[in-house]
C-alpha cells in the first residue's frame, strides 16, 4: 500500500524569506520535520512519497492508497482545497499535524480521518486499522510520545537542495507558562529530551542529504539545561571531527545570558542565531502574559553578552498586550534600536485555540469572529480579539509603522552594526562556513545586487553599512560571514514587508504613529527595560 504525505502551501510570511531565495536558488525555508518524522514512522510494507507544495507541484492523479497532510493554522484554507481535490477523486484522507491537534474541531467533517496528538503515539495504530478496513474517523493520543524511540526523519525522500536549511527536534515541551503559547497545550511543560547518540545521528543524516544549515524546532532548546550542556558538547566534538560542515541555529530562553558556558559551547558547536521570545519592552506587559522570565534580568546586558560570542540574536516581538497603550509601537521600536538586533518577528497577539490567553478573552467576552483562512501566523497583524487601551484599527495603524521603520535600510543599518560590533569572543578554533563554490556563488550575486543596481539607496545602504562595520572593532571571518548573511537576508524582509505594509522609507521613524491634538507626543508611564535593572524577584 501507498501513503502520500501532502505539506500544504504556506502564505507568504516573514519566515518564508522569499526575497532571498533568487541569491540562495531555494524555494522555501525549511524542510517539512513533521512529514519527515510521519514517513520514518510508516512500517513496512507501506510505500512513503512526500509532496511539499512549498516547492513542488502536488500530484492530485497520485495512485495512492491513503492521503495524508499536515497542517498549521495559517495552511487551513489551503489544506481545506487539497481535501476537497482529493475527495473528488475519490481518495481517502487523513489530517495530522499542529492545528488538527491543537483544535480537532476544524476538520471535522472535512475529512475520512483525524489524527490528533503526537504521530509516534498513533500513526501505526492507524495505519494498522487502515490496512484492515477498521480505521475509525478519529484518532487521539492518550498520552506524550518517548521521544527518545523517535526515529530519524527520512530526509531522503525530499530534494534537500530546495531548502534554505533542514529542520530537527531535540526535545519536547517548555517549562514555561506563557499565556498566550499553544506549546505547553500541544507538548506540555516538562521538556522530553532525545538521546545525544540520537539527534548526532540525525544531523549526520542531514549532512549526508547535503544540509548546510540545521534549524532546531524545540519550543525552548535548554528547557532542560543538563541535556542541552551535554548535546552542545557533542555537537561541538561533531562540528570539529567533521570540519564544520553545519551551521545552527534554535530557539531558547534569554537566561541563556547567564550562562557562560552554553554561550561558549553554542559557539564551539557552529551555531550562528539564537531565536528569542522576547516579546515586549514593557514589564507589565510580560507580567500580563506570565514572560516572568523575562522580567527578572536587564535585558540588555544579556543581549550584549551573547552578541559577544559571535551569536546574532533573532527577536520575537509582540503587540496588542491589555498593557499595551499607544505608545507600545514607538517604545518597541527604540527598544529593538538599542538592543542592536537586526532580525525581529513582530507580531500583533493572537488568542490561538485552547489556549489560556483565548479562555480569558472569551470569559470577557472580547473574542471577534476571526476566519482562520485569511490568518498568515506570526510576523503578521492578525488580532481575532478587542484590544484594551486601543481600538483594533490603531492596532493595526500601530503596527503598520513599526513593522515599516523596523526594516527601513537606515534603522536596519543601525541595527545589524550594532550586533556585528559587539563581536568579541571568538573561539580561535571556532569555524564558521566555508568559503566554498555555494558560498563564493551566493556573495557575488548579493554584491551584484546591492552594488550593480540603479538603485541609489540600496547601493548607499550597503557601501555605508560595509563601511561602518570595517571601523567598528577587530576584523574576524565570522563577523564578516554574518555581516553578509544579515545584510542580503534583509531583502527577504524588505520585499515581505513592502508587499504587506507598504514601502519602508515611506515611513519615519522619528515620528510616532500617535500624538496628541496639540502635536506634542504622547508618554508612557511604563518605560522600557534596557538600562535600569528590574525587580530580581516576582
Amino acid at each position: 500500500m501507498k501513503v502520500y504525505l501532502i505539506n500544504p502551501r504556506f502564505q507568504p510570511t516573514i519566515w518564508s524569506f522569499e526575497g532571498l531565495q533568487p541569491l540562495t536558488g531555494t524555494r522555501f525555508s525549511t524542510t517539512p520535520l513533521g512529514l519527515a518524522t510521519v514517513a520514518a514512522l510508516t512500517p513496512e510494507p507501506w510505500e512513503v512519497e512526500i509532496a511539499d507544495e512549498n516547492v513542488e507541484k502536488i500530484d492530485f492523479e497520485k495512485n495512492a492508497d491513503l492521503i495524508a497532510l499536515s497542517a498549521f493554522n495559517v495552511q487551513y484554507h489551503r489544506a481545506l482545497e487539497i481535501i476537497a481535490e482529493f475527495k473528488k477523486r475519490g481518495k481517502k484522507v487523513a489530517v495530522g499535524g499542529p492545528y488538527n491537534s491543537l483544535f480537532p474541531e476544524a476538520f471535522e467533517g472535512k475529512c475520512d480521518f483525524r489524527i490528533v496528538g503526537e504521530a509516534e503515539e498513533i500513526w501505526p495504530e492507524f495505519l494498522r486499522d487502515f490496512e484492515r478496513g477498521t480505521a475509525r474517523e478519529l484518532y487521539k493520543a492518550t498520552g506524550k510520545a518517548d521521544v527518545r524511540k523517535s526515529p530519524v526523519p527520512r530526509y531522503d525522500l525530499i530534494r534537500g537542495d530546495r531548502y534554505n536549511m533542514f529542520s530537527l527536534q531535540t526535545s519536547r515541551g517548555c517549562p514555561y507558562n506563557c499565556e498566550f503559547c499553544d506549546i505547553i497545550i500541544m507538548d506540555g511543560r516538562v521538556p522530553r529530551t532525545k538521546t545525544v547518540p540520537q539527534v548526532i545521528a540525525e544531523v549526520d543524516h542531514c549532512v549526508k542529504q547535503g544540509a548546510h544549515y540545521i534549524v532546531f524546532g524545540d519550543a525552548n532548546f535548554i528547557g532542560n539545561i543538563s541535556f542541552a550542556r551535554e548535546l552542545l558538547k557533542a555537537l561541538a566534538d561533531y562540528s570539529k571531527k567533521n570540519g564544520y560542515p553545519i551551521e545552527f541555529s534554535c530557539e531558547l530562553t534569554i537566561n541563556v545570558a547567564h550562562h557562560p558556558d552554553l554561550l561558549e559551547l553554542f559557539q564551539a558547536a557552529n551555531f550562528y542565531a539564537l531565536f528569542i521570545g522576547i516579546e515586549s519592552p514593557r514589564r507589565s506587559s510580560l507580567l500580563e502574559s506570565g514572560k516572568v522570565q523575562n522580567t527578572r534580568e536587564n535585558i540588555l546586558e544579556d543581549i550584549k553578552r551573547i552578541h559577544s560570542y559571535h551569536l546574532t540574536v533573532v527577536a520575537g516581538m509582540i503587540v496588542g498586550f491589555d498593557a499595551d497603550d499607544k505608545n507600545i509601537f514607538k517604545e518597541t521600536f527604540d527598544f529593538l534600536q538599542e538592543l542592536g538586533i537586526p532580525f525581529t518577528t513582530c507580531g500583533t497577539l493572537m488568542a490561538l485555540p485552547n489556549t489560556p490567553l483565548i479562555k480569558r478573552l472569551e470569559a470577557e467576552g472580547r473574542l471577534l469572529n476571526l476566519d482562520w483562512t485569511e490568518t498568515k501566523g506570526h510576523g503578521s497583524a492578525d488580532c481575532n480579539f478587542v484590544p484594551k487601551l486601543m481600538t483594533s484599527e490603531e492596532l493595526y495603524q500601530g503596527y503598520n509603522w513599526l513593522s515599516r521603520c523596523l526594516y527601513r535600510y537606515d534603522t536596519y543599518a543601525d541595527r545589524l552594526v550594532t550586533a556585528l560590533n559587539r563581536f568579541r569572543n571568538l573561539n580561535p578554533e571556532h569555524k564558521r562556513a566555508s568559503l566554498d563554490f555555494k558560498f563564493t556563488y551566493l556573495l557575488f550575486k548579493l554584491l551584484a545586487y546591492y552594488l550593480l543596481t540603479f538603485d541609489k539607496e540600496r547601493r548607499r545602504f550597503f557601501a555605508g553599512t560595509f563601511w561602518r562595520v570595517a571601523k567598528g572593532g577587530p576584523f574576524s571571518m565570522g563577523k564578516w560571514l554574518e555581516f553578509f548573511r544579515w545584510i542580503g537576508t534583509h531583502r527577504a524582509f524588505r520585499k515581505y514587508v513592502t508587499e504587506t505594509q507598504g514601502v519602508p522609507e515611506g515611513q519615519d521613524p522619528k515620528k510616532p504613529p500617535f500624538e496628541n491634538a496639540d502635536g506634542s507626543k504622547e508618554t508612557s508611564s511604563n518605560p522600557i527595560i534596557t538600562k535600569e535593572v528590574p525587580v530580581a524577584a516576582l
